[in-house]
């Protein structure tokens, strides 16, 4: 019998147990590779998720521009990138404006030829009411940037993704709101709003999104991300001041959906995560 137990038989006179196959499952870093000098977008980049985000696809190799109002936010995190494979670029943009947009991703396309990948993460929350008065700009603004925008974006990156036959993936930055409207404590202050509206549109925007992709055969995925709450994310500083429950909520760090962002774009090419909720251990919301 051999020291190693490779030929001959054992004492019991059963075969030995059979070599496990070698995995073929890679790890992230070897399927982000398929990214690497790739082109992706990212809107609301200033943020603490939108910059999470940012960060990693720059670290993966990704050429990411940011779409921002907030020159200084971008500058600030690029700066704090050192020794990467990627880089990251400053796209002066809102969102809400069409020419915006369209000059944006007609500059990333003379510069880079087109986009791959979109991260749709630009969004906002405002503390109006639906029935306060006064509040017609704020359900307006709401609705533009987190559905109209979304939406424009969207189709842009389309148009680029399909002139060039790319195989590109769509990220939709969505939230638990999207699915479930937060019960508000009897007697308190709704913290509500049009947020969850808006989010609940993102949830219908995606499948619909999914099903044009697939009848343009354009071969891109398309993924709904919805986050609980998360440090430093818009929903949780800008409802803590009003709702001192939100400071003792257990949360997300920004970079628990960077990660997931990572996951939803490096399944294999036959495999689409369509919707992936993720919440911090212990939510109650």
């Amino acid at each position: 019998m051999s020291a190693n137990g490779n030929s001959g038989s054992n004492e019991g006179g059963e075969a030995a147990p059979a070599t496990p196959p070698p995995s073929f499952r890679l790890d992230i870093a070897d399927r982000m590779k398929r990214w690497h000098g790739k082109v992706a977008v990212v809107t609301g980049a200033s943020g603490a998720i939108g910059g999470a985000i940012a960060i990693e696809l720059v670290k993966a190799g990704m050429i990411v521009c940011a779409l921002s109002r907030r020159r200084d936010k971008v500058e600030k995190l690029r700066a704090s990138l050192f020794d990467v494979a990627g880089t990251l670029n400053y796209v002066e943009c809102d969102i809400t404006v069409e020419d915006d947009i369209k000059y944006a991703y007609g500059w990333i396309e003379n510069t880079y030829g087109g986009v791959d990948m979109l991260v749709n993460n630009a969004g906002i929350i405002t503390k109006c009411l639906l029935t306060e008065k006064n509040n017609t700009r704020d359900l307006y603004k709401t609705m533009e940037t987190n559905i109209v925008g979304l939406c424009m974006c969207t189709r842009e990156a389309v148009k680029s993704m399909k002139a060039r036959d790319v195989k590109g993936h769509i990220i939709n930055v969505n939230s638990i709101f999207g699915h479930k409207v937060h019960q508000a404590v009897p007697g308190t202050r709704p913290l509500n709003g049009m947020y969850p509206a808006s989010k609940y549109a993102v949830t219908a925007i995606t499948e619909c999104i999914r099903q044009e992709l697939v009848y343009l055969g354009t071969g891109c995925k398309v993924t709904s991300i919805s986050p609980g709450l998360v440090e430093g994310d818009i929903l949780s500083t800008n409802t803590s001041k009003d709702n001192e429950i939100v400071n003792y909520m257990p949360k997300l760090k920004p970079e628990d959906v960077a990660e997931a962002v990572l996951y939803a774009i490096t399944t294999p090419e036959n495999v689409q995560i369509h919707e992936l909720i993720i919440k911090p251990m212990g939510e109650f919301l």
